[in-house]
Formats: C-alpha cells, sequence, structure tokens
C-alpha cells in the first residue's frame, strides 16, 4: 500500500519547493525593505510624511501703525470677517443667492455669478458688520465660508486724512502717507507652517513650541501734533463757513526743521467711508494743485532787494497817487499814496511801489531769487504726487510779466511752497526740506531710520532776513494785517488776495478770488509758520479780511500748546550762518 507522499508526482514535489523557496525570499526581500526603510532611511520617511501633512506659506503681515508725534494712533488694523464661496462645493447656487441677497444688500443676479465661476476660491464680499456675521454663522450654508483677516481702520476719522491717506481692501497703499511709505508699512512675507489633511485642507491646530512671532509692517511715527492738527481743521471749517467759500486749507510748519504740525484741508474726508466722499475731496491740494498767491509773494521781491542793497527800509517810493502805467497797462493800488517808504510799500502790500522795487531789481534777480526761495521745484516733501508749480523761464515773459510776478500773477505756487518761503524768513535764511515722518520703526519698536532737518541753501542772510522780519511784523501791526494781530505775541506775516482766472473768458474773474495770509510767531523766537488759504469766499473778498483772522485764532491756541507762553525772550530761536540746526542768535529786538 503506497503512502500519500508516493502518490505525489515528482514534479509536483519540485513546483512546491519552488514556491516556498520564491514566498521565503519575498519575505526576505520584505523585510530587508522594511529594515531599510524603518531603520535606515527613518529619518527621511519622517520628513516625507511631515511634508504630505505639512506646507509652508509666506503671508503677508499685519500693516504697520501710523502714529503722530504723541504716539496717538492715526492708522491701525482691526480684526473683519469677510465671506467666500467654494462654487465646486455649492449644491443649490440660485437658492443661495436668494437666500444672501437681502442679508449682504446685493442683487441675486450678481451673486449667482459669483457662485457659478469656474474657480476653486471667489470673495463675495469683505470687511462684513458683526450682525450680518451672526445670521451667516446661523444659516450655515454648505461651500460658504467665513474668514477674519485684517482690515485698516482711522481711529480719528477724517482728522489729517489727507495726508495720512488710506489703504484698499488688500492692504495696498493707494494715497497719502499709506502710498508713500508703503514699502515700509506691507513689511516683509512671513514663513509659516501649518497641519492639512490627506485633501490638503488646513487643519486648525495650536502653535507649535519652537514656533516664531510673525513681524509687523513698519511703524511711522509722524510730526504732526493731534491737538494741532484739531485747532487747525475746526477753525479752517469755521471760517469757511464764515466766508461762504469753496474750500480752503492752512498748513503749519516748525520753521526751523521744517517739521509739518498740521495739514487741514476742506472739504475733507473719512477714510473709513469713501464711498460716501467725491474722488475731489480726496485731492490732497497742499502739494497738488496750484494757485497764484498774490501779495503774499511780495515777501521774494522784498527780500532780494534786501539782499542786493538795492534798497533800504526808508528809502522813498513814488506811489503815483495809487497808479502806474507798465507796458500799456494801468496797475492800481487799493490807496491812493504819493510817497511811501519801502517798508510801508510792503506793509501796505502796494502793488506800485513793490513793481518798483523789482524794476530797480530786474527780471534775471527776480527770477534768480523766486528759484532759490524754492518756486519753480518741489519742495521734496515725502509726499506722492507734488507739484512743482509754474514759474516760466525769463526767455517765456512778456513785457507785463515782471510787473505781474512781483504781484504774484503769472506764477502759480503749492500752499507748501509758500509756507516753506516765508519759513525763510522765519528762520534766519535757510531754505528748509518739509517732512511729515520723523521716524520709523520696525515690529520690535526699534528705529530702523530718523529724518533729521535737512537745509537745502541759503537764499538770504541773516541780516536781511532780520530786517525783512521787522518789515512784515510792521504790517501785521500797522498794515493790511492787522486782523492777525496776536494777544501777547509778536506776530509778522503778509495778506493775498488773487483773483482766479475764469474758464470760460480766460482772463481775470471780478468775482473769483483766493485770500491767503502767510505768517510766522513769536517773530523773537519763532515756533511756527503758518499759511492759511481761503479759495473762492462769497462773503468779504481780501486776504487781510478774511485769512488773517484765521491765522489769529489758531495761533493764539496752538502757542500755549507748544508751551509758549506770552511775552517771553527777544531771542530768535534760529538758525546760524554756518549751522542750519545750531545754537540761537539774536535776530529781532
Amino acid at each position: 500500500m503506497k503512502t500519500p507522499s508516493q502518490d505525489i508526482h515528482p514534479v509536483c514535489r519540485i513546483r512546491s519547493g519552488i514556491v516556498c523557496l520564491g514566498l521565503l525570499f519575498g519575505f526576505v526581500l520584505i523585510g530587508c525593505r522594511l529594515f531599510y526603510l524603518q531603520v535606515l532611511q527613518a529619518d527621511v520617511g519622517a520628513y516625507q510624511a511631515q511634508q504630505q501633512h505639512e506646507k509652508t506659506v509666506l503671508v503677508q503681515p499685519d500693516r504697520g501703525v501710523i502714529v503722530d508725534r504723541q504716539g496717538h494712533p492715526l492708522a491701525l488694523n482691526v480684526e473683519v470677517a469677510s465671506l467666500y464661496v467654494r462654487p465646486p462645493s455649492l449644491q443649490d447656487p440660485q437658492r443661495a443667492a436668494r437666500s444672501l441677497a437681502p442679508i449682504l444688500q446685493m442683487p441675486v443676479k450678481e451673486l449667482r455669478n459669483l457662485f457659478t465661476r469656474n474657480q476653486p476660491y471667489v470673495w463675495v464680499k469683505r470687511n462684513l458688520p458683526e450682525p450680518v456675521v451672526k445670521k451667516l454663522e446661523a444659516m450655515n450654508i454648505p461651500g460658504l465660508g467665513l474668514t477674519r483677516e485684517p482690515h485698516r481702520f482711522y481711529p480719528k476719522g477724517n482728522l489729517v486724512s489727507h495726508l495720512v491717506g488710506f489703504a484698499g481692501i488688500d492692504s495696498q497703499g493707494l494715497e497719502g502717507l499709506e502710498l508713500q511709505y508703503e514699502s515700509y508699512l506691507r513689511g516683509e512675507k512671513n514663513l509659516v507652517k501649518y497641519q492639512r489633511d490627506a485633501l490638503g485642507r488646513k487643519l486648525a491646530s495650536p502653535p507649535s513650541q519652537d514656533s516664531v512671532p510673525l513681524s509687523t509692517g513698519y511703524h511711522l511715527t509722524l510730526t504732526i501734533d493731534e491737538v494741532v492738527q484739531f485747532i487747525a481743521e475746526a477753525e479752517l471749517a469755521e471760517a469757511l463757513k464764515r466766508s461762504a467759500a469753496k474750500s480752503g486749507s492752512i498748513v503749519i510748519m516748525d520753521p526751523l526743521t521744517g517739521a509739518i504740525l498740521a495739514w487741514a484741508l476742506h472739504p475733507t474726508f473719512d477714510p473709513n467711508h469713501l464711498g460716501q466722499f467725491s474722488t475731489q475731496d480726496w485731492r490732497n491740494r497742499v502739494v497738488t494743485d496750484p494757485y497764484e498767491p498774490g501779495s503774499t509773494l511780495k515777501i521774494v521781491v522784498a527780500a532780494a532787494a534786501l539782499e542786493e542793497q538795492v534798497i533800504s527800509p526808508d528809502t522813498l517810493i513814488y506811489g503815483g497817487d495809487g497808479q502806474m502805467s507798465v507796458a500799456g497797462t494801468i496797475v492800481h493800488d487799493s490807496s491812493k499814496a504819493s510817497w511811501m517808504t519801502f517798508s510801508e510799500a510792503v506793509a501796505q502790500s502796494s502793488n506800485v511801489g513793490v513793481i518798483k522795487v523789482a524794476m530797480e531789481l530786474g527780471q534775471d534777480r527776480v527770477f534768480r531769487y523766486l528759484k532759490a526761495f524754492g518756486f519753480g521745484e518741489k519742495t521734496e516733501i515725502d509726499l506722492p504726487g507734488e507739484s512743482s508749480g509754474i514759474l516760466r523761464d525769463t526767455n517765456n515773459w512778456s513785457g507785463r510779466s515782471l510787473s505781474s510776478i512781483a504781484m504774484g500773477q503769472e506764477i502759480a505756487v503749492t500752499p507748501i511752497q509758500m509756507v516753506t518761503a516765508m519759513s525763510v524768513v522765519a528762520n534766519g535764511g535757510w531754505l528748509m526740506t518739509p517732512y511729515v515722518v520723523s521716524s520709523i520703526q520696525d515690529s520690535h519698536g526699534q528705529a530702523v531710520l530718523t529724518k533729521d532737518p535737512h537745509p537745502k541753501r541759503r537764499p538770504v542772510s541773516l541780516e536781511t532776513t532780520s530786517t525783512l522780519a521787522r518789515i512784515l511784523e510792521i504790517a501785521v501791526e500797522a498794515g493790511t494785517g492787522k486782523r492777525a494781530r496776536l494777544a501777547g505775541y509778536r506776530a509778522a506775516g503778509k495778506t493775498g488776495t488773487a483773483q482766479k482766472i475764469d474758464p470760460k473768458t480766460g482772463s481775470y474773474s471780478s468775482s473769483q478770488v483766493i485770500a491767503s495770509f502767510v505768517g510766522f510767531a513769536p517773530v523773537e523766537r519763532p515756533r511756527l509758520a503758518m499759511l492759511v488759504v481761503i479759495d473762492e469766499p462769497t462773503i468779504g473778498n481780501y486776504g487781510g479780511e478774511i485769512a488773517a483772522p484765521v491765522f489769529r485764532k489758531v495761533a493764539e491756541r496752538v502757542l500755549p500748546h507748544l508751551g509758549v507762553l506770552p511775552g517771553g525772550s527777544q531771542v530768535i530761536r534760529t538758525v546760524a550762518a554756518n549751522s542750519p540746526i545750531s545754537s540761537p542768535q539774536p535776530i529781532v529786538q
């Protein structure tokens, strides 16, 4: 009788052996592979597994904040909710659109178009109010999601809005300092790691032990004083109301350094609610819109005449009983003076007197001093959109140009140019570069940039500015600027009344004017230079009548805030002959 093993064919036994050996060999290979992967290549495997469940991305940091010189915030970030849709995951776009339209206050058609886009991710509406957010959370529609993101917020509303400007929905600077310092405020992107599931979706997880705090954009500290700014804006608004004017501006500068203390314009706007204002309201007209300055420009002719020694304060000038003929045109004065001193001609804003002085200088010297005082070129203030104004070369002057320019016609200047020019008289002869950002700090509070006063050049001497300051003080005490006289402080300045060009006729309008006053105080120790511009007043006409009182009201409120008490020292805080920021020197006794 045969055993079972004897019944198995030899060939089968060979095949079975081969299969067993193959299986054994396979298990050995698998074991070796597992040993290689789990022991020898353990670090590589762990790294690959981590890469599958972890992603590193570049994230834009929060935008830097903007503060005034005292650290009061003018622009910062708040967290807001925004709604997005994943169109492939939204089951019924039409129904969702009808449900959300009244909540989001958007047309059904617009929502349906968003919900049916061939995109994985679409913004629906951003910066949602909290009541709307709560309604959306309660609806919990699959395919729709809410996310929190930083949003630019301006806590002071329209205060200094033209200077600060505004940022867009994606925190990109669009106007003002937000645009000018975009690269600093935006900062550098952060490397951020997050966990994701098998489908690549982000998982909520606590930060790791070794996570690095995210950096923010750089922060700006301004030269603006919030209190001074508030005073300027309030007094400007009141002046425009009294005169029923079209618009206006006030710029206040520290004449020694060029630092801007206030920057007020009207009409104004609130950057938190841009849609409620015209784009014309956004215009930073102090730097963008040149105007004919009128008699305020006479300070340059006066400075040039004194510097060139073609005249002295007591030199007599024949007034022609208030009129003279220039290139076939009769020029008039408001008063019919026969003889006047040069000081009286400036203080009383005599067109005849100043034109005769300009003729003594000649057009080449007048042009040279206008350029030296900064007209016809940008001041290089750290703001976007600055105009250089209009100052034609003498080759393009007509027979009447010299007399017209001496009166502030045939030339266009920006308000920032005008107040910078007056600062030359106030600080002892230096043309300073105006600036509004004093320092920039990183996210750790370390200064990365600090601005120092920057003099461009010295157009006139200390002696010339001393003499001219006395003359301009007379203009305030007994001349056309009497309404700028301060209680307890000595002030100097010049009025201006400029006719505007009528766009219909191309000639000067008899009713549309720009009334202005530019001055500084205290005379013996200037702490501020100020320009007031009132555009197209309908109640009143002259700079001395409309703009000079605004200078007085602002200065009397601002000077005590700056620590300047009525009376005080007779030593001016000004500029020495060899150093624009050295110790004070006597200038006006």
